[in-house]
This record gives structure tokens, C-alpha cells and sequence, in this order.
């Protein structure tokens, strides 16, 4: 960028002339007061010392707005100062008005973001002396001027001081910003929160595509960059050569509703606002899943176009609005409607992703515990605004949607499934063994009519997951078991049931010196047919083994049988290969507990 000797002079006299204006107030309590302003918006209002860095970033981007150059943003670190730059539009005049003023120059009808005359004050916290470099404005602020006398008492942060000979070499094309250090132990603070920029920063930021940390007593530096958007709408960010994926959910919002346009904060400070975009974004793994865990938003995950400190939204994926903040960016305006109103929208934006996931051939089965919350119950941004706004209303159009896929290929809603917890073997021969029809063992072993089998794809939530059910729910179903008895075809289910649990054995783990499994049994279920069709607990059942060339045996165990209860004789009977009928017993007396009435066991019983 050229600059003639003229716009040299031109824009040192604007320079030398904003100074002049705001001194002309001194000795009037407009002075005084802006002095205590001063303090109180550069040391008080930015609580973070570090905050700095995200308002020059947002800065930054508004410096973009409508520019087609990919945007870059650079921070030099030594241990005497932070140097930052961009290649956004250079300053205006108007731009050099806002920073040597404590007004905003934020423009939200016509898509800015950041507060350039407020934001700016932030850079106070770490320095008495920025220097400023853009479109030939060389100026600083200092609170060591030798022309202030006591600086306690003066506006400093807003006199402008014109530099003729920067104090380092400056890029002529670019915005730089120069921060040498109130004091050196600065160097490691800022050091340790610029390691903490992740990708996440600019998720939502339109222009800037990239961010240079150089650490320049290491010689280290780290990139993080926004490669864009793919054609499926996913975007990739990456960091030192990692990339991350998200995909985006955008709205547009355009008809502001009265109620929000009659609330006093909307009044002050959107008034003019005739649409904004509101967006969320789901992290992927590098297989293309859906991955909550990996999302890592910056901060607590809501974000103002950079994050918004440590709010919190208690959701597994970053929120983007337009939101009305509190001072400093630290939290967000839990009771201004406009706030209201866009969380409300953001919850029907999450309504839309969820209807999008169920179409996905692989997502439909994942997108359920991305929709899994924090409650900060007590919190304020919780109780009056991301609780009943976002998260119960979410959580009450998931139950009420047909939102689970079954294993029928249908859909349910989540009160209507079970997941069924046996291998896929042992389930699939439930029904090749005859045991149930596919579409009753949801409800058999639900307990409940109407039940389906949720699809065993589906990735489940860890709060309220979905209802498992078992082989045991099958054992506790007592109306279930007692009537099948009394059927005419019992003996056969029963021995076929008797088969498969058999067959597919359970397992349950204890401590002896190390974990070891063990075989759970059966002992305590009432589910042993008898003769009488009466479903008993396998201990009080006997089994008849006996030799029937025995006549004095036989007469006795006869007598015998009319007051014990006694195996259905067709259990067994109806088993016609010798080596299945020797499973079954095995079965059926080692972990049921049916006691074997042989000879001695009679003789004992009717003699002694």
C-alpha cells in the first residue's frame, strides 16, 4: 500500500486532532469521567487477560467482510511483546475514531461482529503502550507519556500519540498491532493460552482461513487453518497437519418476531437488524462418524462468531448466534429476549439436523447421544435460557419423534424399543429354534405390548439409554411363562427353551486374586414344566432314573410320583438322539438344580 507525503500528513494531523478533541474536555467532569470509564472497560469489564486475542480476531474478520483474499491472521510472541496483524480492509477514519473512543462501531444490520472502539480497550490488561499500524495511521497509546504528568488522572487509553519510527519493521499491507508487555512474566500467561487455540476458534468465522502462532524464543510455530467446506457440507479444519471434521447445520433467520423487536436490548442494540444466521456443528471422526466426545469446543461451546468464555450451553456440539453478551464476552445475556428467541431458534435448527441424520445411511444410527446433555442446574444461563429453551425442548421432541431405527427397518420413538442383549446368534435362533416370532420378542421380554427391537447399529445415549432386555426379563415374566404352560404344545416350547439356554450359556465376572468368569444359573426361576403343567423352581422338581425292570422299585416309585412334583415326562421324551437327551438332563440338573430320583433316593424317601 502506497501512501503519498500528503495522506502522511493528512492522517497525522487526524491523529494529532482526535488528541485535541478529547483534551479540550479536560478540567470538566466529562475528563474525570472518562478517565473512570477507562479503568473500569480495560480492567474490570475484560476479565481474561488473554481476551484480547479473540476480540482482535473478530476484529479481524469484520476487517473482512465482503473481501474475496483468503483472511490470515498472524501472532508473533517474544518474551517482551505480542505482535498480531491481518490483511483485512485497513482502517478508516472511522476505525481510528472508534479505537480512540470507548463507542462501538459495530454495525450488526450490515454483518459485523466485533466492537472495535470497546474490544480494543482489552489489550490494557497486558499493556500500557500499544502501538497501532494500518493504512499509513502509525499512532500508540501510552500510559508513560512524559506530556500526561499523573496518568491515574488522564484519558490515556484514548489520546492517540503519532510514531514516526515504528519500533519494528511493519508490513505496510497489513493491520499490526504491537504489544510490548507491562511486565515480562506476561510472556508465559499468553504463551500457555495461545497453546489453548484450537480449530474450534473459527468454526464460525466466514473469512479468516488461517492462524499463525510463532513462538519466537523456541523458534515453534503452529498453524491453524480452515481448508473449507466439501460438497457433502462438511467442513475440515486443521491443525499442525491433523484434520478435523464437522458438519454444519445453517438457517437464516429473517422475520424478527414483536416480541423480541419490543424488548429494550434488542431496541439498543439490534435494532436495524434484518436477518441473522444462527448455525451448529457436529464433529466427525476420521471414519466419518458422528463423534460427541471429539467435538472439544473451545471454552463451554457457545459462540458469538469466537467463543464466548466459559459459558456453557450443556450441549455435545458448538451453538453459533448472533447473541447479546455480557461485558467482556465472558457470558451471555441470559435474560434479553433476543437471546431467547435465537436459542429457540437454534433448537428448531437441531430439529432439522436430526431430521437430515435419520435420512443418512450411517448417521440415522449415531446422532441420538449427540443429543446427550450437561445440566448446570442452579447456573443462570441454564435455568433461564439453555434449559427450557434448548435442551427440554430438544430432549421433548426426541421422545415424541419416531427417532430410533428398529430392526425391521422402521422407526419408533424411544419409549417404544428394547435392545435386545443377547449374541446375534442366540437371538436369531429364538426364532429359528421356535421359541418366539420375530415381532414378539420385543414385547415378550419388554413386558409390553407394541415393543420393537431397536436396531443393534444404533449408538445409545449414557443418560436414559434405551431399555435392555434379556433372557432374564424372559425368566421374570411369569404370565408369559404360565401361560405358554398351559398351552397344548408346552412340553415342546419349553424343552426348546430349555435347549437354547443351554446352548448359549451366560457369564458373569468375579474377583478371585484376578477377574474370572463364571457360569450364572438358573436356580432360582420358577420355569421346570411338570406333569401337572406347574411351573416350579428346578430344586422342587424330581426327574425320574430308575431301571423299569424292577417291580418292587417301580411299585414304589409309583406310590412316589403322586405326591412329588415330577419332570413333564415329554421333555425328555420328546428328545429322540441319546447325546441330546444327556444335554438336556446335564442342563436341566446342573443349572436348574431338578433333583435325580433314582433307586436309592426312593428306598430313602417310602422306606426310611
Amino acid at each position: 500500500m502506497v501512501n503519498t507525503v500528503k495522506d502522511k500528513i493528512d492522517k497525522k494531523t487526524s491523529i494529532e486532532n482526535l488528541r485535541k478533541q478529547i483534551e479540550s474536555s479536560k478540567g470538566s467532569h466529562i475528563w474525570s469521567d472518562y478517565v473512570n470509564a477507562l479503568k473500569l472497560i480495560s480492567q474490570v469489564v475484560f476479565a481474561r487477560s488473554s481476551g484480547f486475542i479473540l476480540e482482535l480476531i473478530q476484529n479481524a474478520e469484520d476487517a473482512g467482510l465482503d473481501l474475496e483474499n483468503p483472511g490470515i491472521f498472524e501472532i508473533n510472541i517474544n518474551q517482551h511483546r505480542l505482535k498480531i496483524k491481518h490483511n483485512g480492509r485497513p482502517f478508516s477514519n472511522t476505525d481510528v475514531e472508534a479505537l480512540c473512543g470507548i463507542r462501538s462501531s459495530k454495525k450488526p444490520e450490515k454483518g459485523t461482529l466485533g466492537y472495535l472502539g470497546i474490544g480494543f480497550k482489552s489489550v490494557f490488561k497486558v499493556t500500557d503502550c500499544p502501538e497501532v499500524y494500518s493504512n499509513g495511521f502509525k499512532f500508540k497509546f501510552d500510559r508513560n507519556h512524559t506530556e500526561w504528568g499523573d496518568p491515574n488522572k488522564t484519558p490515556w487509553h484514548v489520546l492517540p500519540i503519532w510514531i514516526d519510527q515504528p519500533s519494528e519493521t511493519i508490513d505496510p499491507d497489513k493491520t499490526t498491532f504491537i504489544l510490548p508487555y507491562r511486565e515480562e512474566t506476561y510472556y508465559s500467561t499468553l504463551l500457555q493460552e495461545l497453546t489453548k487455540l484450537k480449530t474450534e476458534l473459527y468454526l464460525f468465522l466466514r473469512w479468516l482461513r488461517k492462524i499463525e502462532v510463532v513462538d519466537e524464543l523456541s523458534d515453534q510455530m503452529w498453524i491453524l487453518e480452515n481448508v473449507g467446506e466439501m460438497q457433502d457440507g462438511i467442513t475440515i479444519l486443521k491443525q499442525e497437519g491433523k484434520e478435523q471434521k464437522f458438519k454444519f447445520f445453517r438457517r437464516t433467520l429473517k422475520q424478527i418476531p414483536d416480541w423480541v423487536k419490543q424488548d429494550r436490548p434488542t431496541q439498543n442494540y439490534r435494532a436495524n437488524v434484518t436477518q441473522r444466521e444462527i448455525a451448529v456443528a457436529f464433529a466427525l471422526d476420521g471414519e466419518g462418524n458422528l463423534a460427541p466426545l471429539q467435538a472439544g469446543a473451545m471454552y463451554g461451546g457457545v459462540y458469538s462468531f469466537v467463543p464466548l468464555g466459559e459459558e456453557k450451553s450443556g450441549a455435545k456440539f458448538p451453538i453459533q448466534a448472533d447473541f447479546l453478551v455480557q461485558p467482556g464476552r465472558e457470558a451471555i445475556n441470559y435474560e434479553a429476549k433476543w437471546n431467547h428467541w435465537l436459542v429457540e431458534e437454534v433448537a428448531t435448527l437441531c430439529k432439522e439436523a436430526i431430521d437430515y441424520f435419520k435420512k443418512h445411511e450411517n448417521w440415522k444410527y449415531q446422532f441420538l447421544h449427540m443429543f446427550e446433555f450437561t445440566k448446570s442446574k442452579g447456573n443462570k444461563a441454564y435455568d433461564e435460557l439453555f434449559g427450557p429453551k434448548l435442551i427440554e425442548t430438544i430432549e421433548k421432541f426426541l421422545e415424541e419423534d419416531d427417532c430410533i431405527p428398529t430392526i425391521d427397518d422402521g422407526w419408533a420413538k424411544p419409549k417404544q424399543v428394547v435392545r435386545l442383549t443377547e449374541k446375534k446368534e442366540a437371538s436369531e435362533d429364538l426364532v429359528n429354534m421356535n421359541i418366539f416370532k420375530k415381532d414378539d420378542i420385543a414385547s415378550i421380554m419388554g413386558g409390553q405390548p407394541d415393543l420393537k427391537l431397536v436396531h443393534p447399529d444404533v449408538v445409545d445415549r449414557d443418560s436414559n439409554p434405551i431399555k435392555k432386555v434379556s433372557r432374564w426379563d424372559i425368566l421374570e415374566n411369569d404370565d408369559f411363562l404360565k401361560g405358554k404352560a398351559q398351552t397344548l404344545d408346552a412340553a415342546n416350547w419349553f424343552r426348546s427353551f430349555y435347549f437354547w439356554l443351554q446352548k448359549y450359556p451366560d457369564y458373569e465376572r468375579y474377583f478371585y486374586y484376578t477377574w474370572r468368569p463364571r457360569l450364572k444359573t438358573y436356580h432360582k426361576y420358577e420355569f421346570i414344566l411338570t406333569t401337572d403343567k406347574r411351573l416350579l423352581k428346578g430344586g422342587e422338581v424330581s426327574l425320574l432314573d430308575i431301571p423299569s425292570n424292577d417291580p418292587v422299585i417301580k411299585d414304589l416309585t409309583n406310590s412316589l410320583q403322586t405326591s412329588k412334583p415330577m419332570l413333564h415326562p415329554d421333555i425328555l421324551g420328546g428328545v429322540e438322539e441319546e447325546e441330546e437327551q444327556k444335554t438336556l438332563r446335564g442342563f436341566l440338573i446342573g443349572l436348574t438344580g431338578v433333583q435325580v430320583l433314582d433307586s436309592k433316593s426312593v428306598c430313602r424317601e417310602t422306606i426310611l
